[in-house]
């Protein structure tokens, strides 16, 4: 069968509007939405390319406030110590210890816990939001995260990050009301990042002291280019077993806090009224050269002595046992006695000496006088020459005074 003219005329035309349909499908919309895509992509980086022209022309400023930035980073990062080893803790506690008045009746030395990670961020955002309002100021970490939040991270932390730790250091004290301020200034003003979290004092009136607890919280920030803290401690005192017994630790007890209640007349009232003593005579005397005794009647027992015309040793310890106080005096190497601690509100020890009678006088004690327990050690020396004195105090740890 033959098609029609007007037939064959309509296919032709269906054919060609078929492959103009086929051709703007497949060939024409692609690649007029790849050049909407360029254009678009033109615009953007047109854009980017006016922002880098625009920053570029402000290069000088903006290395100029990186180098600036950074040295208010690493001036900020002073406030932090570098890490949480002991020599930190000690030091610390050195520095509270200088505060006469102020004793430390338990410390709790808490672990140390990471917080935060400068640069890379987790953990608690805020670094000191708990500490806001206490009496140490948060000055310090404020600036610390705002410098970070204003620098790259390229400009100032390695590929690690610092890493934030803090550890809690709450304590028991009591002393009197300038101590507890000295305390106070003195976590203010320490070197490393130190905040007061949370203080209480209660003011006990017949001992005229205050009393309470507080919470100290220590900050760090380690990285590489921070090395772990080295200090010298010559100067921390050693002869203790534990650090935290006597003026600092947990031997004290709230008796210290009235070292001053033998002040009058510096410590006068102690040559009438002792509980031990110690008398220092001269070798040609008619009585031993060394006595040492606890006083009171009845106690002739507890006298040792020796007539040697030298410099001795001489050892009081004053410690606890079985709920009750002892006194344990050594004179020399071998001679000693140990004696119950009668009086329950303080210990007076006094040391008789006397002038010496020429050159060959040679009759002298060194004495060391260690106190572990609850009650104050108030100390007379009482007519030493003052020349060439005889007695030689070397070393004292605990609640101990002398005159």
């Amino acid at each position: 069968m033959k098609l029609k003219d007007a037939e064959k005329s309509a296919l032709i035309i269906v054919f060609g509007v078929a492959v103009a349909v086929l051709c703007f499908m497949y060939v024409m919309k692609p690649n007029w939405e790849a050049k909407g895509q360029i254009e678009q992509e033109c615009i953007q980086l047109q854009a980017r390319l006016t922002e880098l022209q625009q920053k570029e022309a402000k290069r000088a400023e903006y290395e100029a406030g990186i180098v600036e930035f950074e040295e208010k980073f690493q001036e900020r990062m002073e406030y932090f110590a570098p890490d949480l080893n002991q020599e930190v803790t000690i030091m610390f506690l050195e520095g509270i210890k200088d505060s006469n008045e102020f004793n430390i009746e338990s410390l709790t030395l808490g672990e140390p816990e990471q917080f935060y990670t400068l640069g890379i961020g987790g953990g608690d955002t805020t670094l000191d939001a708990s500490t806001a309002g206490t009496t140490a100021t948060t000055e310090a970490t404020t600036a610390a995260a705002t410098t970070d939040a204003a620098l790259t991270e390229e400009s100032v932390v390695d590929e690690e990050g610092y890493t934030c730790y803090r550890a809690d250091f709450p304590l028991s004290y009591y002393g009197s009301y300038e101590s507890l301020k000295d305390v106070i200034r003195y976590v203010n003003e320490y070197e490393d990042r130190m905040t007061i979290d949370a203080i209480n004092i209660v003011y006990e009136a017949d001992e005229d002291i205050y009393a309470g607890e507080l919470n100290l919280k220590l900050y760090a920030i380690m990285g590489n280019d921070r090395p772990e803290t080295s200090m010298e401690m010559n100067e921390v005192e050693i002869g203790s077993d534990n650090i935290f017994q006597g003026a600092v630790g947990s031997g004290s007890s709230k008796a210290e806090s009235s070292m001053t209640k033998y002040d009058e007349n510096d410590g006068a009232a102690i040559e009438s009224s002792y509980d031990f003593y110690a008398m220092l005579n001269a070798a040609t005397s008619d009585v031993s050269a060394k006595v040492v005794g606890q006083n009171g009647s009845g106690k002739e027992a507890s006298v040792i002595s020796n007539s040697d015309n030298d410099v001795t040793t001489l050892t009081f310890d004053f410690y606890e046992k079985d709920g009750k106080n002892y006194c344990k005096y050594t004179l020399g190497d071998s001679v000693s006695y140990e004696a119950e601690v009668t009086s329950a509100e303080d210990v007076k020890l006094l040391i008789q000496s006397s002038a010496r009678k020429n050159d060959d006088d040679k009759v002298g004690l060194k004495i060391t006088i260690r106190n572990t327990t609850s009650l104050p050690v108030y100390v007379k020396v009482s007519g030493d020459d003052s020349v060439s004195p005889r007695v030689d105090i070397v070393s004292k740890s605990g609640s101990v005074k002398v005159y």
